[in-house]
């Protein structure tokens, strides 16, 4: 036993413990990346196909073209730095991708990119380091103690065209003598490529920096023309808009939308003033998409991540009308769609920053500063996968919850049950809200909006968290909660009829509706206004 230590040991301190011709080096890396990285991309052709020999000629041909990408990229200086590279961000992103079941492309790049510490500790664990040390660091390791052997340069420029040829070969062969069912399956099933390593991530980088380069832009105004219409406000008090966005909910999960659980009880108190709009879908499945899809002028079809960073938002028309605006922020940031107005960050520390301190200070404020004003809250809400970080004591009404990021640690039975107990503590945290803007209502207008950024995914077909690329992404997470506190009082004052609005709760909106909906209510004309977008204006009572 000792003398086999000891040869352990020997092997162990030796420069290189192998040496292979660079050819055989790069196929034998594509080959280990396709094997080890990408078990849920076959299994997903296998699962499209039906057929396992499509399944493993499609490997076949994704090891030649990765072989020839290999013999044009890999040289003497960069081959070790290039593939250790790989390795390990293939382990982050496969650990990534395993664990909940998503795909990647450059929206969920940009919601990483754009989300802060606390959020990314909550993805970061034992487990993920686990993955990270065996699928990263140590076959990096090995490369790094093999010892590649290269020809002398003219001659290792001809093998390697020829390897070149021979894989192009290889590939145009086996897509072109089926080149029809082939064209129909990848034109079918574009969104399977969310799925490649690492072509996922290398096209989701290159589209996050034109993203990012297209950016860097002076500021582009809109609305200029922007006034306010002040005969609506009948009895002389002032406007008061407060926006909530809230942060992962889903419609499914609101016992207002039908859910059997009584999510949102602490709203029955005020149901009667209370309209909620079950069919409305989000312009996006992540953060860094739909906060400031859902401010912009021009509606989900037209966003565009890098021109939204420098043109002007609905928040800053209703200022430019006269409008106070404010933004009150307890997650990430607010993603480029506050950088003009005042802004305050409410959540400090680690752990549990309760939505709760949303409202500090608010009531005092307004009172004292007494003019049309317009507040968005942004809540951490129901953001996991640490979602028993989401609620107090008070919301923990659905037991036993999942009480850690590890979603493997739990049965889905505890995942529903912590994520149910954050849409009950967001209930709370509105019905409290409405406690306060009642209060306000000798001096003020009031309504509450609420609307989530994005759903959630728990677990259906698989799936966790959200992100999810928007044209294959589940109704879980495009489905989102949509609620309007509309006081008696404000009504008549604003004359408009909540008859009607309920009578009209029931058709389909989205984040569209809620740029012209915001200019409609708050008596702001400009011609970027569209009534037809407007969710109120049907039932505005003639002027």
């Amino acid at each position: 036993m000792h003398s086999f230590l000891l040869k352990i040991a020997a092997f162990l301190r030796r420069r290189y413990f192998l040496s292979c011709p660079a050819g055989v080096f790069n196929l034998c890396f594509v080959l280990f990346v396709l094997a080890v990285y990408n078990q849920t991309f076959f299994t997903k052709i296998h699962e499209l196909s039906g057929s396992s020999l499509f399944t493993f000629l499609t490997f076949v041909c994704f090891a030649a073209l990765f072989n020839m990408a290999a013999a044009l990229l890999f040289f003497k200086y960069s081959l070790k730095v290039l593939t250790i590279l790989i390795l390990c961000v293939n382990a982050a992103v496969y650990d990534f991708m395993t664990t909940y079941n998503i795909a990647v492309d450059k929206i969920m790049l940009l919601n990483v990119l754009e989300t802060d510490a606390k959020e990314i500790a909550d993805l970061v664990n034992w487990h993920s380091a686990g993955i990270f040390f065996c699928f990263g660091l140590l076959p990096s390791y090995l490369v790094y103690k093999i010892r590649v052997i290269y020809r002398p340069f003219v001659r290792e420029l001809f093998v390697r065209a020829l390897i070149v040829l021979l894989s192009a070969g290889i590939a145009g062969g086996l897509i072109f003598c089926d080149f029809k069912n082939v064209a129909q399956f990848a034109r079918n099933n574009r969104d399977v490529k969310y799925y490649l390593l690492p072509v996922n991530y290398i096209g989701a980088v290159i589209s996050a920096v034109k993203i990012k380069l297209r950016s860097n832009h002076p500021l582009v105004k809109i609305g200029e023309d922007a006034r306010m219409h002040f005969h609506r406000q009948e009895n002389g008090k002032k406007n008061l808009i407060v926006l909530v966005v809230g942060e992962t909910a889903r419609a499914a999960n609101f016992s207002l939308n039908g859910y059997a659980r009584d999510t949102n009880a602490p709203l029955q108190k005020y149901l009667s003033d209370l309209i909620n709009y079950p069919h409305v879908s989000a312009c996006g499945t992540s953060t860094a998409v739909s906060v400031p899809c859902m401010f912009s002028a021009g509606g989900r079809k037209t966003f565009d991540a890098g021109r939204a960073s420098y043109t002007e938002n609905v928040l800053d028309i209703m200022q430019r009308a006269g409008y106070k605006v404010w933004w009150r922020e307890n997650n990430s940031g607010c993603k480029g769609v506050c950088s003009r107005v005042e802004t305050e960050e409410l959540c400090f520390g680690d752990g549990y920053c309760p939505d709760m301190n949303l409202r500090r200070g608010l009531a005092d404020k307004l009172a004292a500063d007494f003019r049309d004003t317009v507040v968005v809250l942004h809540q951490q809400g129901s953001h996991g996968p640490a979602y028993y970080l989401r609620y107090s004591g008070e919301s923990a009404r659905y037991l036993p919850a999942c009480e850690t990021e590890r979603f493997d640690k739990c049965r889905r039975e505890e995942i529903v049950n912590a994520y149910d107990n954050t849409i009950y503590e967001t209930s709370r945290f509105l019905a409290a809200l409405m406690a306060d803007l009642q209060r306000l209502g000798g001096k003020y207008n009031p309504i509450l909006i609420y609307v989530s950024d994005h759903g959630e995914s728990l677990g259906e077909n698989g799936i966790y968290l959200h992100a999810a690329p928007y044209v294959i992404a589940p109704k879980e997470q495009v489905n989102v909660p949509f609620l309007f506190w509309l006081p008696d009082e404000t009504a008549a004052a604003l004359q408009i009829d909540r008859d009607c609005l309920q009578k009209h709760a029931g058709d389909v909106y989205s984040h569209d509706n809620l740029f012209h909906s915001l200019l409609g209510f708050g008596a702001v004309q400009t011609s970027l206004y569209q009534p037809e977008l407007d969710i109120f204006a049907q039932c505005r009572k003639s002027e």
